[in-house]
Order: structure tokens, then sequence, then C-alpha cells
């Protein structure tokens, strides 16, 4: 019997330690200890992180492409999952999923970026000149304001968090900061990396890539000299219509076959073992002039029953989730029309033109003459046609031109449309966070 009761007594006790230890909340992405970066190895492998984070499934395609593009007059929603369709009619409801885990993962990547850049500079190693550390610290600024980006131009005002998550409870009822801070932060992010950067690889952070995101910020500003100014230092003197098209990359989101992606899958007709989740829309189709020479490589009319977006074609591998298949985040061409609508902003159409028609002839497709009465009309129209299919840029073109309502209104959309709904999710767990006035669905 005491032996039944010893035993009894030992069973309990190391239940209610483990119920003790499930039971503690533990903050996501948080750091073990002092020492998870220590040395050059640490530090490169948590900068790795960082990277490998931006392949999570959910932003690949749903965060960077898919919900912004659905969002628009640019695609259709063709799927099956409802969250997604709220997005296709315009009518998202603040306790949508799929925008609850883009949004959470988007804080995640910040998060491990914030690890790097508090814990890099203390770290005591040889090897880790300051050069080096400066670097390292570079990368995650550059991707925290990657990230800060997409969030400020789809919810416009969420929480603005720069150090690592290490504790859970009131550290965490980060209240929304205003757009007009968020952006200070995602320049400075952007100026240090450009100042420091020592990469060189399309797929890292490069200080031309920093130059074309500071030039796409002041774009987004409507700061005209300075977004000329950055696109002109970013294209570095290059002929756009020299570059073949797509491989124009400034930089982008690089996969392997072992580390692959789906895209090709859900963008992928039946016929090709698609899910055809989304699908080029009709204004799309007919918003490319006759011979243009990107269309072939946007959609497909012919093989299937239905049209398919070519820009991830890796359709065999996609299955797999083996796709190499990059996710262009800037290129040269946008940089040319950076500078175009900017100097014609200014009124200076020569070189608006000049800029313009580059994009233009590398197409295949006659000059136009860009004057004050038609370049915001023809800039938006050519932006659609050369970016279709690979991020938010219409969504986020035609909200910063005032154009939205006007586009988009035939398909439900209304001033409310201009921010996105904060997940509820968020709200429930932070209890400085406010909903937007007419996102309280």
């Amino acid at each position: 019997m005491k032996n039944y009761i010893y035993q009894f007594g030992l069973m309990f006790l190391v239940l209610l330690a483990s119920c003790a230890e499930l039971d503690e909340p533990q903050p996501r992405n948080s750091i073990a200890t002092e020492f998870a970066i220590n040395n050059f190895a640490s530090a490169s492998a948590a900068m790795n992180g960082v990277y490998s984070d931006l392949q999570d499934a959910t932003l690949v395609f749903d965060g960077f492409l898919a919900l912004s593009q659905l969002f628009s007059d640019e695609t259709v929603f063709t799927g099956t999952f409802p969250t997604r369709l709220e997005f296709g009619n315009l009518n998202v409801f603040p306790a949508n999923g799929t925008m609850a885990a883009v949004f959470s993962d988007m804080y995640e990547v910040i998060n491990r970026a914030n690890n790097v850049i508090a814990l890099v500079p203390g770290v005591e190693d040889v090897s880790m000149t300051d050069a080096v550390k400066n670097n390292f610290v570079a990368q995650a600024r550059f991707i925290r304001a990657h990230m800060y980006l997409h969030l400020v131009t789809l919810w416009q005002e969420v929480p603005l968090i720069t150090t690592p998550t290490v504790d859970v409870g009131e550290v965490l009822n980060v209240s929304k900061s205003s757009s007009s801070e968020i952006y200070a932060q995602i320049i400075e992010d952007f100026n240090f990396a450009k100042a420091n950067s020592i990469e060189s690889s399309v797929s890292k952070a490069t200080p031309q890539a920093a130059t074309a995101f500071l030039a796409r910020v002041a774009l987004y500003q409507q700061n005209w000299s300075q977004a000329l100014s950055l696109a002109e230092e970013a294209l570095g003197g290059v002929d756009v219509s020299s570059v073949p098209y797509l491989e124009d990359q400034i930089y982008s989101l690089a996969f392997s076959a072992t580390d692959g992606n789906s895209l090709a899958f859900f963008y992928g007709p039946a016929e090709l073992g698609g899910r055809h989740s989304i699908e080029p829309s009709p204004f799309l189709i007919n918003s490319f002039e006759p011979g243009d020479a990107r269309f072939p490589f946007t959609v497909e009319l012919n093989f299937a029953s239905v049209p398919f977006g070519l820009k991830y074609p890796s359709f065999a591998a996609a299955n797999a989730g083996a796709a190499t298949d990059p996710i262009f985040f800037i290129r040269h061409a946008e940089m040319a029309l950076i500078a175009a609508e900017s100097a014609a902003e200014m009124g200076d159409f020569g070189k608006a033109n000049t800029y313009f028609n580059q994009v233009r002839s590398r197409a295949g497709l006659g000059n136009v003459t860009l004057n004050a009465g038609n370049f915001v009309d023809a800039i938006l129209a050519e932006r659609l046609v050369e970016f279709a299919l690979e991020g938010p840029f219409r969504l986020i073109d035609l909200r910063r031109r005032g154009q939205a309502e006007l586009f988009l209104a035939p398909i439900g959309y209304d001033a409310c449309d201009n921010i996105w709904p904060l997940p509820v999710r968020e709200i429930d767990r932070n209890q400085n966070l406010v909903q937007a006035a007419c996102c309280n669905c």
C-alpha cells in the first residue's frame, strides 16, 4: 500500500509539473537566452532564418501576391476558400483567418529581424568587425522595412515594434502608430541598409535594392524630386529597353528545388494539375495592347479551358512545393516608371517620355507622348500590365492616385476599402489596439 501511495504521489507530481509547464505562455519567436547570437556562425544562422521566414507559404501566396490582387480589378477569385473569397468580393471581415495569418506572419519576420538588430552589435567575436556587424544589421533592417511597407500600404496604421519580443504580458499591448511614424522608420531602416550592406545578390538586401525601395517610398509619399533622384540612382544608367523582360531584377525572393514554392499550383489550371484559385481578370487581359511582348509571359488563353497566369510557370514542380519561380519584389522597370511619373509631376516631360518609352520599347510597343493631361492614366495603365500578378502594385497604385473608387466601384469598392481591417484575433490579444471606424464590421 505504501508503495502504491508513493507511486501515485510521484505520478501526481509529474503530472502537476507537466501541466505547469504546458500552461506557461511562451512568446512566439522569442530567443531562449541572451547567447542565441554569440558569434559569426550563429549570426549567419539567425539572418538566414529571417530570409527563410520570408518563404513562409502563407506569405508567399496570400501575403505577397493573392490577397491584394484579388482586392482589385487585376484578378478574380476562382478557388474555394471563403476567406479568400472575401477579398475577391471586396468584403473582408476582421475575423478573416487568412488575413490574420498573413498579418501575424509578417510580425514574425519583423520579430526575427529585431532579434538580429538587437543582438548582433553586442557579439564578441574577432571575425565580427564593425563592418560585418553592420552588414547583418543592415540586412535585418532592410527586411523589417520591407514588411512594414506591406503593412502600412495595406492596413495603414499598425503597431510599430522595433525591439525583440522576448516576454509576455503588458509588453505585448502595443498601440497603433500613425502612417507617418511607420514611414519614418521604414526610411531610416532602408537608409541604414543602403549605407551598410555589403551584399551583391538580387536575393539579398543590397544597397541598390535599398535605394530602389526608398524610391518607391518617395513615390508613395509624393516626394517627386526625391523619387526621381533615387530611381535614377537605383537604375545606375541602365536602359530598361536593353534588359530582357523579367531579367531586370533588383530584389527578388529566390527559391530552390529543396526549398520551393507552390505558386504555379495556385495560378495554374486543372489541366496542369493546378488548383486555379486566382485567374487574370478580363480587365487585365483586355488592358494589353495587341503585340505586347509581355502578354505571353503573363497570361495563357488557349491551352486550358480557363485563362491562367504565367508569371510562375513551374507547373510540374508546384504540386510538390518544389517550384523555383522567384517573386519579383523590385525590377528596373519599376524604377523607370517611377522616374517617368516623378518627372512628369515636375513638368519634365522630356525625361518622363524617355523613361516611359524605354519600358514600352522593350514590350515591342510604339512610343507614347506623355503630357499634363494624360500621364497619370497612361502610367497607371503601363504599370498594370508591366507588373501584372507580381504583387500589390495595382491596388496600391489606385489607392495612392485616388482612383480606387473610380476603377473598382463596379466591383463594390468604397471609401472604407482604402484600409483593411485589423484582424480581430490581434485586437482580442492586444487591449490597446483599436479598429478603424469603418472597419468595425
